[in-house]
């Protein structure tokens, strides 16, 4: 995967703006001035965020974030964003260092001008603030003389120093790890991602000593510079939505060929006007994200892999959620007919269709009442199986199913949604071949065989058909009950979809002694009645069906209830 990036950062190097975050921000200027050799406050000015700035603000995404120093912060508490700009300044003042010292009268006078209009800069500062709105992104720097702190060689060379002597903190002599080039000068401080601190003991080899640290994962100085030029870019270009709650960052590999294909794709990403183009000829998506370009990449040949990697952020640190590597783009396609298989079935529009968010349905809060999803372990385990062609247990997707749509269900809610993407949910694994049903047995063709046949070897046995008619037939009592006395008391003996098989069969003559009572037993009911009772009868004792299996198939009868009934009546119109 580094090496994957490493390939991008090469490719994106000089590209202008292709790495530079694109920002629609404010930027709050303490403004110092010389007079007679000193350096006094003048006032603050506000200005819009360049990125083209980014070198003369002395920028670096995620330096300055927590309570370190650093010439350009977020501005959050006057005070503290402050005392991170005073800090920072002290610092210069406190190097020693002999090719700085030609540059001390300078950052003397910086610094003691901060000193002694600290509390009115402060007072400034506080003012000012109030004029942005809430949602602003703000940053606080420094002016000197009307130039900003990077057009200063003494604050220039001082950055630079700062970063050499962290470098060397963790610094030796080695073979790189990712270019494999030996007797580099390797550093094990890349900060590219944060996966591992050097400052704790636990992450530390070699007696546990921080100069010890760069064996854990030496990087040479070029392959550091790539590293970090291409995790910019994949910043900018290739982090996308997955579903709601989590994003991916997308990385392509190339295996073999012509390096053409991946400057292809980085070309396309780093041109506005080819992203809109890319925009407008997307027909489909099976993310979140209205910007994905999966489908693009679907199109290319077996020649490069993609990687998946979601990460965590958990304040200045990153953990790893899922990597999934080695993606080729022939399984991508392979997704995407399993999708548009799924969405014939339900007549779904294209922008509307089946997608990851269908999934997340189930795996999202095992309780509504948490404050942050507690299911995303197993989410992303089957979003693993789907990339990478694994079994899934289907039991264990019933469990999940059920505890949602029995909540939706007893709270009248959207009851119906859920069952549909549970149904979409398990034909979408059974194209991918991702779950397995019992070889189907031979059943006599009758008025409904269409629909089962639609739904594949869902409805592979006489039980399940039974149980799906039995749905059908207690919807539309419910219908009655509702049409007659707006309310459905009879809910109350499908104990909540938790009914076993011996409540199924003892249910059947229920129903239908309920819709004589009612005087709606009429000869469609009949017919779906008759075939209920036939396909049970046919399916004998010991159906060997877990509890959610059996509510979840009685669930999708009742949420097709409108398709059989068309069916039933249809044929007795024809017949009359």
């Amino acid at each position: 995967m580094l090496s994957a990036i490493k390939d991008i950062g090469r490719l994106t190097l000089h590209k202008p703006g292709s790495a530079e975050r694109t920002m629609d921000q404010k930027v709050l200027l303490i403004l110092l001035n010389t007079k007679t050799d000193k350096y006094t406050y003048s006032g603050t000015e506000i200005e819009d965020f360049g990125s083209e700035k980014i070198k003369k603000y002395l920028f670096k995404e995620g330096s300055s974030k927590g309570n370190a120093p650093s010439p350009f912060c977020p501005l959050t508490e006057p005070q503290k964003t402050y005392k991170k700009i005073y800090g920072w300044i002290k610092q210069c003042k406190d190097i020693k260092d002999d090719a700085l010292k030609a540059y001390t009268p300078l950052i003397d006078g910086a610094f003691k001008a901060l000193v002694d209009s600290k509390d009115t800069i402060i007072a400034d500062i506080t003012n000012e603030i109030k004029c942005f709105q809430k949602r602003t992104r703000r940053f606080l720097t420094i002016k000197l003389d009307g130039k900003y702190l990077g057009e200063y060689n003494a604050f220039r060379e001082a950055a630079d120093w700062f970063a050499e002597t962290k470098r060397k903190k963790s610094a030796g002599t080695g073979v790189c790890s990712i270019c494999g080039l030996p007797d580099k000068e390797v550093s094990g401080k890349t900060d590219v991602f944060r996966f591992y601190t050097i400052d704790k003991p636990g992450f530390i080899t070699g007696g546990f000593r921080e100069v010890d640290a760069w064996k854990n994962y030496p990087v040479c100085l070029e392959c550091k510079t790539l590293l970090e030029n291409g995790k910019k870019f994949l910043e900018n270009n290739l982090r996308f939505n997955f579903v709601y709650g989590l994003s991916y960052y997308l990385i392509p590999r190339l295996l073999i060929g012509n390096k053409d294909v991946l400057e292809k794709i980085i070309n396309i990403l780093s041109d506005t006007s080819k992203k809109i183009s890319l925009k407008e000829r997307r027909k489909k998506r099976i993310t979140d994200d209205e910007n994905e370009i999966l489908e693009y990449l679907s199109e290319e040949k077996d020649i490069l892999t993609l990687n998946f990697l979601f990460l965590q952020r958990q304040q200045s640190a990153e953990r790893i959620l899922l990597l999934i590597e080695d993606v080729f783009p022939s399984r991508i396609r392979r997704i995407f007919d399993a999708k548009d298989y799924v969405d014939k079935i339900f007549d779904n529009d294209s922008d509307r269709g089946f997608t990851f968010g269908s999934i997340r349905t189930f795996f999202f809060k095992s309780d509504e009442n948490k404050k942050t999803s507690d299911l995303n372990k197993y989410f992303l385990q089957i979003v693993d199986s789907v990339f990478k062609g694994r079994k899934l247990d289907l039991s264990f997707l019933m469990k999940f199913y059920m505890a949602i749509i029995r909540k939706e269900f007893i709270n009248d809610g959207y009851f119906s949604f859920r069952v549909k993407d549970a149904m979409m949910d398990t034909i979408f694994f059974e194209n991918l071949d991702l779950i397995s049903f019992r070889e189907a047995e031979h059943m006599e063709e009758n008025m409904f065989s269409s629909i089962f046949d639609r739904f594949g070897k869902s409805f592979s046995n006489p039980a399940k058909r039974g149980i799906f008619l039995l749905g059908v037939l207690t919807q539309l009592l419910l219908y009655k009950q509702w049409a007659d006395r707006k309310a459905k008391p009879f809910m109350k003996k499908l104990k909540g979809l938790k009914m076993d098989e011996r409540d199924i069969k003892a249910l059947l003559p229920e129903v239908q002694n309920k819709l004589e009572e009612y005087d709606s037993f009429d000869r469609g009911k009949r017919l779906i009645a008759s075939e209920a009772s036939k396909y049970l009868l046919e399916a004998g004792d010991n159906w060997k069906m877990s509890v959610d299996e059996i509510n979840f198939y009685f669930a999708c009868g009742m949420n097709l209830s409108d398709n059989v009934a068309d069916i039933a009546y249809s044929k007795i119109k024809k017949e009359e």
